[in-house]
């Protein structure tokens, strides 16, 4: 029997409409009854752990079969263990993924032997934040401003070298010429805190701008604080008047190294799974994630904890940091140069 034109393109139709059900059918029953984890490059109850737990319950919401989410906490070394463990040891098949720290993107640009993995080959689903940080000095220090910097000593905590609140002071010194006196051996922001209150030390290099607002709202109501820096690529809504350290760049390397620098907090919450996780699972994680980023009651939550600025897409990701990783040799050397620590 023969078939006219129009039944044929009828007959094509529905092979593919069969084919899209087909493997829609297939995300969904694989994940469901399955548990997804999420491990995270910190410690369990910082800002890392709650961005991870909050996007947790998205998936679970919006993936296909509606899996149940775990969060695994893996901290030390800025988060180098964990990317390292999503990336080569995690199955591939969907289950895991990384939350990295916003430093870990570009460890391999910085020529870190121990970051095991390679940007480019990840399939980065989406940003919680950007994370503007913010140097402050705690009342009682000479240093009221970011210009005093350049004149007067601040001791300021830090975690470990590597971190946000010893690369960004550091960096600031040698690039520069601030007087940051750093004190690295604190295991988290919340204990340099507790040292400058202590009067211990004297202010924070780089602290999360959202962190205080919503953790430490008298800093700003009793004036405990003097906000000296933002550390981003543009400013921050809340600080308007607070200035950017490119302000103060006096030449093109210094301002092309410091916007490299200060890229790397665009994206404060990177999320990403392995090479390796099937096309349509990873599509399907991606679009669970843009669909978690624009749900009400994320957003809500989100607002609570000061962080509903710069959400990002795994496309936008994906692009700055083959943008980073394309930038001249010359200022790739010289932000290693800026940032080894000897």
């Amino acid at each position: 029997m023969r078939h006219s034109g129009r039944d044929a393109g009828l007959l094509l139709f529905a092979m593919i409409f069969a084919a899209g059900t087909a493997q829609a059918q297939s995300v969904a029953d694989f994940y469901r009854g399955k548990t997804i984890t999420i491990v995270v490059g910190t410690d369990a109850g910082g800002t890392y752990d709650q961005s991870a737990r909050m996007i947790g319950r998205g998936l679970s919401k919006f993936l296909p079969g509606n899996p149940s989410v775990t969060v695994q906490n893996m901290g030390g070394a800025n988060g180098l263990p964990a990317a390292n463990h999503v990336y080569n040891v995690a199955p591939k098949d969907g289950t895991v993924i990384g939350a990295m720290t916003r430093l870990s993107p570009y460890e391999p640009l910085m020529g870190n032997a121990n970051a095991r993995y390679d940007v480019a080959k990840m399939r980065w689903l989406g940003s919680t934040a950007s994370e503007v940080g913010v140097s402050i000095a705690w009342h009682t220090a000479k240093v009221k401003r970011a210009e005093d910097l350049f004149n007067e000593e601040l001791l300021i905590g830090a975690t470990v070298p590597g971190g946000d609140t010893q690369v960004y002071p550091f960096a600031l010194n040698r690039l520069l010429g601030t007087k940051y006196k750093i004190i690295t051996g604190y295991p988290s922001q919340e204990p340099i805190g507790l040292a400058m209150e202590r009067g211990e030390v004297q202010g924070s290099g780089s602290w999360s701008w959202s962190n205080i607002p919503h953790s430490h709202a008298n800093w700003l109501t009793e004036k405990k604080i003097s906000i000296l820096f933002q550390l981003g690529l543009e400013k921050h809504p809340d600080l308007p008047d607070v200035p950017l350290p490119t302000e103060f760049a006096k030449t093109d390397e210094q301002r092309d190294v410091l916007k490299l620098l200060m890229g790397m907090k665009k994206f404060g919450y990177p999320f990403f799974v392995a090479p390796g996780v099937p096309a349509e699972r990873a599509d399907a994680l991606a679009k669970a994630f843009n669909e978690t980023l624009a749900d009400p009651e994320f957003l809500a939550e989100a607002k609570t904890q000061g962080r509903p600025y710069g959400m990002s897409r795994g496309e936008e990701m994906a692009d700055l940091f083959r943008q980073s990783y394309a930038l001249p040799k010359a200022t790739i050397d010289r932000a290693r140069e800026i940032l080894n620590v000897k």
